[in-house]
């Protein structure tokens, strides 16, 4: 006869195993050369392409912050190095992490300057999502994919939120982990931004819009699922290294002298799906002083929010105003085929 002991136990054990992401491995690191389809950014200030991914995280500018530091502001550039420009104006990088969840380490040697930066984050479901076995196509092909149905309305209500709808290609949802002071943005939309903090900014806005919508009668129910609602999310993975060769040479000046870029580096390895998110990134960049210098209630229709077209994706702590990690995928290269 069962007890009501083992009763508890198994409940606390079911707990436990949905709050737990299974160990996953990232894939093997690849040279960016290897994907013909998707480019790195420095910052969230630089210009996306809309037939190209672009992925962004904050560790290059971590790394870049602390050689500047050891260097000492002011810095003087070319205009002619405008990603260098971009890259030293960026403050969109400032308290997306807490000082305890990423780690930077600058060395002066010489006349060698190494900063380096590193992050690394688990955010798991509190109990893992639907896995769609043969029904998403993205850009023509067929990729993994997982989310929720109307049926699943306790998982939608506590992990999938939706922060603004318009229609069904117009639309912002929130997954959220384990870690409340995490959080992962899917924004979906026709609209054409030119760069990631042009979209950030317009998601804002629209989450402004959403919060209000969600508390009046007429549009109670665009923030409401539905037996017939479903959320349809492309399964990803990727480990990718990438040189910024655009910044490899850049010259410019500071106090103690003229500085030559010669590294700008930086891994990024991502993984999304039913069980939630994991992300690992590392960033270098290296400079030598070349030479000195003097000093200076309705029903409605079922809402489809499926991720088949060009998205927006955000890693975000919840107190910040910036994302850590932001990607504009308008292709299947970073996805897991079928």
């Amino acid at each position: 006869m069962r007890t009501p002991f083992f009763y508890m136990l198994s409940a606390i054990l079911l707990l436990f195993s949905c709050s737990q992401m299974p160990k996953q491995a990232f894939p093997e690191v690849k040279d960016i050369s290897e994907y013909e389809q998707t480019q790195f950014l420095p910052t969230l200030e630089h210009r996306i392409s809309t037939d190209t991914n672009s992925v962004y995280c904050a560790t290059l500018l971590f790394a870049w912050d602390e050689a500047r530091n050891i260097i000492g502001a002011p810095l003087s550039i070319p205009e002619e190095y405008q990603d260098l420009i971009l890259l030293n104006a960026s403050t969109s990088y400032r308290n997306v992490l807490k000082d305890n969840e990423y780690k930077v380490k600058g060395e002066l040697q010489g006349d060698l300057i190494t900063a380096r930066a590193e992050f690394d984050k688990s955010l798991p479901f509190p109990c893992e999502l639907q896995k769609f076995k043969n029904r998403l196509t993205f850009g023509g092909q067929k990729v993994a994919a997982f989310g929720v149905a109307g049926c699943d309305r306790d998982e939608m209500t506590n992990i999938v939120d939706i922060l603004y709808y318009e229609n069904d290609d117009n639309f912002i949802i929130k997954l959220a982990p384990t870690d409340t002071e995490h959080e992962i943005i899917l924004f979906k939309t026709g609209e054409t931004y030119t760069t990631m903090a042009e979209m950030v900014a317009a998601s804002d806005s629209l989450i402004k819009i959403g919060k209000q919508e969600s508390v009046v009668d007429s549009t109670r129910w665009k923030y409401q699922f539905e037996d017939d609602d479903m959320v349809m999310i492309p399964d990803m993975s990727f480990n990718i290294s990438a040189d910024f060769n655009k910044l490899i040479n850049n010259t410019f000046t500071a106090k103690h002298g003229s500085y030559r870029i010669i590294k700008a580096w930086e891994r990024i390895a991502f993984l999304l799906n039913e069980t939630g998110a994991k992300i690992e990134s590392e960033a270098a960049v290296e400079m030598v002083l070349e030479c000195l210098e003097l000093e200076r209630p309705v029903r409605h229709e079922p809402k489809r929010m499926i991720f088949d077209k060009p998205f927006f994706l955000m890693l975000h702590r919840t107190d910040a105003q910036y994302p850590y990690c932001c990607m504009h995928l308008v292709n299947s290269e970073l996805m897991v085929k079928e």
